[in-house]
C-alpha cells in the first residue's frame, strides 16, 4: 500500500511541477504585462505632462493674444473716436462751406441785380443823352432862324438874302427834326421812367448790409 502511494505521488509530482512551471510562466507573463502597462502609463504620463506643458504654453499665448486684442480693441476704439471727431469737424466745415456758398450765391444774385440796374440806368442815360442831342438840334435851329431873320432885317433884301433864307430854312428843318425826335424821346422817357422809378428813388445801401 505504501509503495502505491509513493508511486502515485511520484506520478503526480511531474504534473504538479509542470503546473507550477506554468503558473510561474503565467506569473512572469503577468509581471511582464504589468511592467509594460507601467511603462505605457509612464509614457502616457510623460506625454500628458508634455501636453499639459503645451497646453500651458498655448494658454499663455492665448492670454498674450487676448491682451494684444484688448490693446488693439482700445486702439480701434480710440481711432473710431478720432474718426467720429473728424467726421463732426468735416460736417461743421461742410455746413460752413454751404453757408459760404449760399452767401456767395446771394452776392452773385445781388451783383446780377446791380448789373441789370446799371444796364438799365445806362440805357436811361443814353436816352437822356439822345434827348440832349435833339434839344441841341432845336437850339441850333432856333439860333439859325434868329440869325437869318436878324441878318435879313439888318441888311435888308439883297444878294445875301439867299444865304439868310438858307440859314432860316436850315434852322427851321433842324428845329422841326429836333422837335419831332424830341417828342418821341419824351414818350420813351416817360415809359422808361415808370419802369425805373424804383431804381431812381431807391436809396443806396451801405456796404455790408
Amino acid at each position: 500500500m505504501g509503495t502505491s502511494k509513493e508511486e502515485c505521488l511520484e506520478e503526480q509530482f511531474p504534473k504538479v511541477a509542470h503546473s507550477l512551471v506554468e503558473l510561474a510562466e503565467e506569473h512572469n507573463r503577468l509581471t511582464t504585462n504589468l511592467i509594460s502597462l507601467a511603462e505605457k502609463r509612464n509614457t502616457m504620463a510623460e506625454e500628458r505632462t508634455v501636453a499639459a506643458g503645451k497646453r500651458t504654453f498655448l494658454a499663455e499665448e492665448r492670454t498674450n493674444l487676448t491682451r494684444e486684442q484688448s490693446v488693439f480693441s482700445r486702439r480701434s476704439t480710440d481711432l473710431a473716436e478720432d474718426r467720429t471727431r473728424l467726421s463732426e469737424s468735416r460736417t461743421q466745415l461742410a455746413e460752413k462751406r454751404t453757408g459760404f456758398s449760399e452767401r456767395r450765391t446771394d452776392l452773385a444774385n445781388e451783383r446780377t441785380g446791380l448789373s441789370q440796374s446799371r444796364t438799365t440806368l445806362s440805357r436811361y442815360r443814353s436816352l437822356l443823352a439822345k434827348g440832349r442831342t435833339e434839344l441841341a438840334f432845336i437850339r441850333t435851329g432856333l439860333a439859325f432862324i434868329a440869325l437869318g431873320i436878324g441878318m435879313m432885317r439888318y441888311f435888308g433884301y439883297g444878294p445875301w438874302t439867299i444865304l439868310d433864307g438858307t440859314m432860316v430854312l436850315i434852322g427851321a428843318a433842324s428845329t422841326i427834326y429836333g422837335s419831332t425826335r424830341f417828342m418821341t424821346t419824351v414818350k420813351f422817357q416817360r415809359l422808361f421812367e415808370r419802369n425805373v422809378k424804383g431804381l431812381l428813388t431807391a436809396e443806396p445801401k451801405a456796404v455790408g448790409e
